[in-house]
């Protein structure tokens, strides 16, 4: 006990309070409590991994008491989807020296990443204390992959002849940006040219394609709220084309004629042929929606309820969204979209995934993508499959070496795939701006390499997520007959004329693989191989 100073406790009444002040000091060190101490917590980051929706896995933090004094921990809050604590009763007294263990459980009930964290507050003088928590669910992907899973959206100059079709296989058609907009189709009150989509339909079965995913977009001036906006503007974009019809008010009132009229039109001449609509193309962008999401989910109402009456078994998207823009973010459009009700007038959700390596984006970081989607949706909306009708690498500029091409193709349909993504759309072939996948020559490099993922995923069923070791990536599949594959590759590594390798050695199950130009290459068991930016795939038969 600390000995006060006599001197300073006398009968006034302001001597009295500086004695009480320092009784009050003193207390406690009385107690035995510190209060100039401190608590360390270890670890301060937890990375759970990926682990399948609806399991569990469990850590241990463990609290130190680094001082010579008792401390009292009042609260450790915890946060972040999934995450929860057991065998910890507060308060905790840790004497000195003393330490605490406690359980951290990650279980994910969906299949997204979750970020959140433990916050350990106490009456030590550096308190609070934290610690981040990371852990992705994955719901696993049992069905096998249908070769609708890779799409193309094909350059109009198709039906010209100047870009032959595809060499490569591929399952299902994305028709935007072929001259086939609203715009385009209803250039009138009451008129319609249907000669640019009728040569679509016929290209397609010409070429025993099927299955035919319709984007809606671009408002015909004639029909916009503001025919002179020019927000709106851009090559293949006049004025007022991202307004909504002037007969439609913000508040999503009005009688919105102009709009089923279209929809009613096309779904009467499509006669089935068209399979699914996405109901608008990058509506988080105002160059290509200025409206309100009243309004969009006014014309989503009455679409649904037209193409449902018209042909039951088509799919109807969601609007698609994408990161661009100054205002375009997926993770807060869509919870907004769905939040005014669009969800209801859906059959699967939308969105666009481009990973521009010029933003530093690698073709894995469509995983944090993914996560952006599948964490909007809640309710009867999160049991609904997930496209991404179009995507690449940006332009052609932003990744000029044909090699890294190749590698993204593939790492992008693998790592979808993985995620959850039911359909992936490659934008555009034929293009000569962005993910060309064509040259006069003939199929360039990652063409090739689509054709190759083509023949190692559709048939297959992956056995879980994707996953990294430091920077080399796997993914398991099997097919029937005991055929057993692994994608593997490592994403440290470039190319330039040549590229740079790591060695990598295959399970004594694999005994070849093949590289995505279509080789062949047996495995000596035991032995190494290398491996680098572009995907092989390990076979045991």
């Amino acid at each position: 006990m600390s000995q006060l100073p006599r001197s300073n406790c006398h009968s006034s009444k302001n001597a009295n309070t500086w004695c009480v002040f320092l009784v009050l000091l003193a207390l406690p060190s009385l107690a035995g409590i510190a209060t100039a101490s401190e608590i360390t917590v270890t670890p301060t980051t937890e990375n759970f991994g990926t682990i399948t929706a609806g399991t569990s896995k469990s850590a241990t933090v463990t609290l130190t008491n680094t001082t010579d004094s008792t401390i009292k921990v009042t609260q450790v809050a915890i946060y972040g989807t999934g995450f929860s604590l057991r065998g910890l009763t507060k308060p905790l007294y840790l004497l000195a020296r003393e330490s605490s263990s406690f359980t951290v459980v990650f279980n994910p009930q969906t299949g997204t990443a979750s970020k959140g964290g433990l916050v350990v507050n106490s009456n030590a003088p550096d308190s609070p204390e934290r610690v981040t928590l990371l852990g992705s669910g994955w719901t696993p992907v049992n069905s096998v992959v249908p070769a609708q899973y890779l799409g193309m959206a094909l350059h109009p100059e198709v039906l010209t002849d100047r870009v032959p079709w595809p060499a490569v296989p591929f399952g299902s058609i994305r028709l935007w940006d072929s001259e086939t907009q609203w715009a385009a189709l209803n250039p009138a009150e009451g008129t319609y040219d249907w000669t640019q989509l009728d040569s679509w339909f016929a290209i397609a079965q010409q070429n025993g394609k099927s299955d035919i995913l319709y984007t809606f977009g671009v408002v015909p001036p004639w029909a916009s709220s503001k025919p002179n906006d020019q927000t709106c503007v851009s090559e293949a974009r006049p004025a007022g084309s991202c307004d909504p019809p002037y007969d439609l008010n913000p508040d999503g009132s009005g009688t919105d004629e102009l709009w089923q009229d279209y929809v009613t039109a096309l779904v009467n001449h499509s006669a089935g042929r068209i399979r699914s609509f996405e109901l608008w193309n990058e509506a988080d962008i105002k160059s290509e929606w200025n409206g309100t999401n009243a309004q969009l989910v006014r014309m989503a109402k009455d679409a649904y309820s037209i193409i449902k009456a018209l042909d039951p078994s088509a799919l109807v998207l969601t609007p698609s969204s994408v990161n661009a823009g100054p205002n375009g973010s997926i993770d807060i459009w869509l919870p907004t979209y769905l939040a005014a009700g669009g969800g209801a007038y859906a059959d699967a959700v939308a969105f666009h995934g481009y990973m521009i390596p010029a933003l530093g984006l690698t073709p894995e970081d469509i995983a944090n993508t993914v996560d952006q989607v599948t964490s909007s949706l809640n309710g009867a909306v999160a049991s609904k499959p997930i496209w991404n009708t179009e995507g690449a690498w940006g332009t052609d500029s932003d990744l000029p070496n044909t090699h890294l091409q190749a590698g993204f193709v593939a790492r992008m349909y693998l790592m979808q795939w993985s995620k959850g993504v039911s359909r992936f759309y490659w934008y555009q072939y034929g293009s000569t701006l962005m993910g060309t996948f064509w040259t006069p020559a003939g199929p360039d490099e990652a063409e090739i390499a689509y054709g190759q993922v083509n023949d190692w995923l559709v048939g297959a069923t992956i056995n879980g997520p994707c996953s990294a070791t430091g920077t080399i990536w796997t993914c398991n599949f099997t097919r029937p007959g005991g055929i057993q594959e692994q994608a593997v590759w490592d994403s440290s590594k470039t190319c330039t004329t040549s590229c740079t390798t790591s060695s990598y050695t295959p399970a004594l199950v694999f005994t070849k693989y093949a590289d995505l130009a279509g080789n062949l290459t047996p495995i000596n068991p035991g032995s190494t191989i290398q491996i680098g930016a572009k995907p092989i795939l390990l076979e045991n038969q």
